[in-house]
């Protein structure tokens, strides 16, 4: 099994609505995108998003739990534009300086199937507003993934956020 780098966008100075990765490599059978994230929204988190393939159909369904305040929440639903990721990535009034993490796992992302994505994320805010959580995702579409849109419900990402887009090989 291999695991290769194909792209690490980092985020300069004035912050980035959304990263975006295009064209990408439909040699490998899993792709992973690493992110390390702060937002500018004037709160104290913003709630990851995605789509594939620019898609905006009612073909993405979700699963998550997370744990926020000392208490779990969890939710399920179908969304008609993007595949939401409960992932609290601290805003303008988290701590200063502290980043959350996301793992974002596409499995068979080149096959004919509908594509399973799995989540693990942890947000940081040296504060009860800290929140871990998974996710479990489905893009029902046959088509191969060439491109992934990562972005935020509110607020930019904040100068020095970075994703890495990894391919996995057989």
């Amino acid at each position: 099994m291999g695991y290769q780098l194909i792209e690490t966008i980092s985020v300069g100075s004035g912050g980035a609505a959304s990263i975006e990765f295009t064209g990408i490599d439909q040699t490998g059978q899993d792709l992973q995108i690493l992110v390390s994230a702060r937002m500018t929204g004037n709160d104290y988190a913003a709630t990851l998003r995605l789509q594939i393939n620019s898609d905006t159909s009612t073909a993405y369904t979700y699963k998550y739990l997370t744990g926020y305040n000392g208490a779990v929440q969890t939710q399920s639903g179908t969304s008609s534009a993007e595949l939401r990721v409960q992932t609290q990535f601290p805003g303008a009034l988290s701590t200063a300086n502290t980043f959350g993490s996301a793992s974002i796992y596409f499995a068979n992302y080149t096959s004919s199937t509908a594509k399973s994505v799995s989540v693990d994320t942890v947000s940081e805010n040296n504060a009860t507003q800290a929140a871990p959580g998974i996710m479990a995702g489905l893009w029902n579409n046959t088509s191969a993934i060439t491109g992934i849109k990562v972005f935020a419900d509110s607020g930019v990402f904040a100068e020095f956020s970075t994703a890495s887009l990894y391919k996995i090989t057989a």
